[in-house]
């Protein structure tokens, strides 16, 4: 008897856990973003190496579903590609990942997504406002390349028009210093950076001249 009260009781918890996950992760928080078809947003973004290179561009970056985006800018800008995966609404696709609930800390939720693709070489974890409906922050896991440290970028959320959209990414990389016979990657140069985003345009009417250069990417 005690035994069949011992498992009853871990089905019951187990149940609770899901149901709690279920809970903090409704279409209002993650899958409202999926309601963003396109928008613009103007970056600064800073890169400094630890060898003394110190960069710093400015660009307006465009988006339009499902993955179309474009860069307008005068300058070479070399941007941290898995960083900014974060900017595109739908890469928190549920469907997309595994996830697990790591608990409260502060009043938020924390929740970690791992990839169901095995190939993709990153994991995010997320802080959730439940209440407001909200993401609040996340932390991002990734490999660069055939680069063997993992690297972890952080990212500040702010409420606009609804949305849960990034205003502040910082973190560290590695940039491709040499390159050998076929364009491989023979000596990185590590070093940090940032970004900080500003005046969201959302769900509007993209200029045609964008649209192509869209297109043609």
């Amino acid at each position: 008897m005690k035994k069949y009260k011992l498992i009853l009781i871990c089905f019951l918890l187990l149940s609770h856990s899901l149901l709690a996950i279920q809970a903090i992760i409704p279409d209002s928080i993650i899958g409202k973003q999926e309601e963003i078809k396109n928008f613009k947003v103007d970056i600064e973004l800073a890169i400094s190496t630890y060898s003394g290179q110190n960069s710093e561009f400015f660009f307006t970056y465009y988006y339009e579903e499902p993955d179309r985006i474009y860069l307008e800018t005068d300058d070479y800008v070399l941007l941290p590609k898995d960083a900014l995966k974060t900017l595109q609404p739908g890469f928190f696709q549920l469907d997309k990942y595994e996830y697990n609930y790591l608990g409260q800390k502060e009043g938020l939720h924390i929740l970690e997504l791992i990839p169901l693709d095995r190939q993709e070489k990153y994991r995010m974890v997320l802080a959730l406002d439940p209440e407001k409906a909200l993401i609040r922050a996340g932390e991002l896991f990734f490999q660069m390349g055939n680069y063997q440290e993992e690297f972890k970028v952080l990212v500040d959320f702010a409420e606009i028009e609804g949305y849960s959209l990034p205003v502040y990414i910082e973190g560290k990389l590695a940039v491709p210093a040499k390159f050998g016979i076929g364009s491989d990657i023979k000596e990185y140069r590590e070093g940090t950076f940032w970004l900080k985003l500003k005046d969201y345009s959302i769900n509007i009417v993209l200029p045609e001249s964008i649209k192509k250069k869209m297109s043609s990417n």
